[in-house]
């Protein structure tokens, strides 16, 4: 029989003493305690990190060119034209 356990993951870091210095200067300052503090730190850090690898970036040429596709769009195509009935078709039977 699998007993239940309420465990949580455990990381084990190792750190200069110069980075524990600053990590405890700085969790002083927020009152947090150690593991907090480093788990928000962690979080805040990922979070950036992913927000700039999953994020669009255009430069001035793109911009230029999302503007002037949007103050004169170009003709919609047949494979366009065949979405929209087909979109159509699918709300049409959805409210049915």
């Amino acid at each position: 029989m699998k007993s239940e356990s309420n465990h949580q993951n455990i990381l084990k870091v190792r750190m200069d003493a110069m980075t524990l210095e600053l990590l405890e200067r700085a969790r002083s300052y927020v009152d947090l305690d150690k593991s907090k503090f480093i788990r928000q730190c962690i979080r805040e850090k990922a979070e950036a990190i992913i927000a700039e690898h999953e994020s669009t970036h255009f430069g001035e040429e793109d911009w230029q060119v999302f503007f002037e596709m949007l103050d004169s769009p170009p003709e919609p195509t047949e494979r366009m034209k065949k979405a929209v009935f087909t979109y159509k078709k699918i709300i049409d039977n959805e409210e049915v």
